[in-house]
């Protein structure tokens, strides 16, 4: 039986001149004519240098990109990250003593969302997180993911498919902005396990059955790590006018497509139940505060009688150039930079999410941001169109490495019209460790998982708080709120 292998994901990149894109061709092209008309209407060879001079000062950031950042692009975001430092927006104090006295609101991003809770007609009740200022309805569903071990090839080559299949129906409505997939490790605290021995074991139950049960649940964990799986699904405002305003509208449609969801998600291997607002609630509040995880474990559902979503964030955080406090804790976030370069199989990431002792807190998270079926084509076949254009105007290995993108291309375009979705993904890797912890040995550590898995990282520099915040899995999408003009990216 031969093993499938996944690829051919290729960055969008319109054509231009020497391997340049076309806006960025265009760019020098019109400085070239300022330059001519210049030396035309003036006859001066001093003016001309000047201009010459501007223009190669508008130009050259635009052409040299470091990190996969343009020179304008990295200029900007210091220029941003300075200023905010200078208003004192990288720091937040909530908490007794705070403006709010009481009110611990989650900072940056998220302070404008909220949590709402509503039950579908079945009487299951799920949580929604919703972004107001990008109008956006997330739901979070807990996700039960089946090992591989005694599992035959095949059966795992169908979950695979079938999770295709998931984002494939999501996309195809255009509603759905998103689908994130978290995968979080997080230190093992035993007191789910107690309590489910405490629920199970009778007190007429013979002694050594209870002892039994009860070891049992204090070595379960392995190496003092469990891991916590989840998927959110992050929808646009249905419907128009007042309904597109009403949040129990957008529930209510949430709600009607909510089994299908998870009918979808069963045939791809992953049991789903969407999480409660209590549940949302700890699980904020415990990335946030690390030492409130064992209180919040043992609230259960007693946590909303203290606790709501306007007091789930840090009581005091610190946004850094390179790195993220908050609570007495420190983390780091990084940012997918190149996906995996040719095939990989199902396990390709594998290294990158294992649970590991010297990384107890460590979170993954696959953005894939969906394109319906109309943006779809009109995409596959840009990107070919773009494809074929490099691949004629380049030379040498970079003309080999176009025609294998016209290869990839053209195949897409093949799988999109058979019925495939299309969708852009990336991914935010957050370790997160207490003050005094070896923060150089975790940043090595995650670094060597990610080589291993073959995935090009780097770290996100000036915007470590609000990674954190996406990294979550809590329905905030970055490029919904991003700060620097796509005219000046790369």
């Amino acid at each position: 039986m031969t093993t499938r292998t996944y690829g051919r994901w290729e960055r969008p990149r319109s054509a231009g001149f020497f391997g340049l894109t076309w806006g960025v061709s265009m760019v020098g092209l019109a400085l070239i004519v300022i330059v001519m008309l210049t030396f035309l209407i003036t006859r001066s060879l001093r003016a001309t240098a000047v201009v010459i001079g501007c223009a190669a000062v508008v130009f050259m950031p635009l052409a040299i990109t470091i990190g996969g950042r343009s020179g304008w692009e990295i200029a900007v975001l210091r220029a941003q990250f300075a200023l905010a430092r200078a208003r004192g927006e990288d720091l937040y104090r909530a908490g007794r003593f705070s403006a709010i006295p009481g009110i611990a609101k989650l900072p940056g991003l998220l302070a404008n969302s909220r949590l709402i809770e509503y039950e579908t007609a079945g009487g299951k009740r799920f949580a929604l997180v919703h972004v107001r200022r990008t109008d956006h309805y997330t739901v979070i569903l807990r996700i039960l993911p089946r090992g591989k071990e005694l599992v035959d090839q095949s059966q795992i080559d169908s979950w695979v498919a079938g999770y295709g299949d998931f984002l494939a129906n999501q996309s195809r409505g255009g509603e759905v902005v998103a689908v994130t997939s978290v995968l979080e490790t997080v230190v093992e605290t035993h007191l789910r396990q107690q309590r489910e021995v405490a629920r199970l074991v009778r007190a007429e139950s013979p002694e050594w059955a209870r002892t039994v049960m009860h070891q049992a649940a204090a070595d379960i964990g392995g190496v003092g790590v469990r891991v916590e799986a989840r998927i959110a699904i992050t929808y646009t405002a249905f419907g128009q006018g007042r309904s597109r305003r009403d949040p129990a509208e957008q529930a209510r449609e949430i709600g009607r497509r909510l089994q299908g969801v998870l009918s979808q998600l069963a045939r791809a291997g992953l049991p789903a139940t969407p999480l409660e607002a209590w549940e949302v609630i700890g699980l904020v509040r415990s990335r946030y505060d690390l030492a409130s995880q064992r209180d919040v474990e043992t609230a259960g559902r007693e946590i909303t009688t203290t606790q709501s979503w306007d007091t789930a964030g840090p009581l005091a955080h610190e946004d850094r150039w390179d790195h993220y406090l908050h609570d007495g804790a420190r983390s780091i976030t990084w940012e997918m930079d190149l996906a995996p370069r040719g095939a990989v199989y199902e396990t390709g990431l594998e290294e990158l999410l294992l649970p590991r002792a010297d990384v107890p807190r460590k979170r993954i998270a696959i953005v894939y941001r969906l394109h319906s079926a109309a943006e779809a084509s009109d995409l596959v076949d840009s990107d070919y169109r773009d494809a074929l254009a490099a691949e004629q105007t380049e030379r040498g290995i970079a003309s080999a490495a176009a025609s294998i993108r016209v290869d990839n291309t053209r195949a897409t375009r093949m799988e999109q019209v058979r019925g495939a979705g299309l969708a852009r993904f990336g991914a935010l890797i957050t370790a997160t460790a207490p003050l005094d912890a070896d923060l150089p040995g975790i940043e090595a550590a995650v670094k060597d998982m990610a080589a291993s898995s073959r995935l090009g990282i780097r770290r996100c520099y000036a915007a470590q708080a609000a990674s954190f915040a996406g990294s979550l899995g809590i329905g905030l999408i970055l490029p919904e709120h991003t700060s620097v003009s796509k005219r000046v990216t790369a």
